[in-house]
């Protein structure tokens, strides 16, 4: 392997380190919020399943934005960012609603186990999706 292939698989790699120490903080983030809001009986699963997502995107973003791919970054592009990343974490979001609802549905384990399962099957989609459209460089025209 050449010095350029070899510093590119070295940079890769360090998005993805990156990103999964910040998408385990917003997996710890969403799993906190909505755990501790069902245990509260403040809310039932789904919505505090949706506060739990909504908190986690905002920690999610900020960790995504300024570290995991901060060497992707152009100055303007902050807003067309966070758009991109938020159709990509609602359809993530989307996902995990569904394996709740199966989960809710389909078995008698506690809610609270569901919550756990269906946040922990997204990481690796999001990743391959975030790396190369949500906070991939704008293209240059020639």
């Amino acid at each position: 392997m050449n010095e350029t292939a070899r510093s590119k698989v070295v940079a890769e790699a360090g998005m993805a380190g990156r990103f999964a120490v910040v998408g385990a903080v917003a997996t710890l983030t969403h799993a906190g919020v909505a755990v501790t809001l069902l245990n509260l009986n403040l809310l039932n699963a789904f919505p505090a399943n949706i506060v739990g997502f909504l908190v986690a995107f905002a920690v999610s973003f900020s960790g995504h934005h300024f570290w995991s791919f901060a060497a992707t970054h152009t100055p303007g592009q902050t807003f067309r960012r966070m758009g991109r990343f938020f159709l990509l974490a609602i359809s993530g979001f989307a996902l995990n609603s569904g394996v709740l609802a199966s989960w809710l549905a389909f078995t008698p384990w506690p809610d609270t186990l569901g919550i756990l399962f269906a946040i922990a099957i997204v990481p690796a989609l999001t990743f391959l999706g975030a790396r190369f459209w949500a906070f991939s460089a704008p293209q240059r025209s020639l």
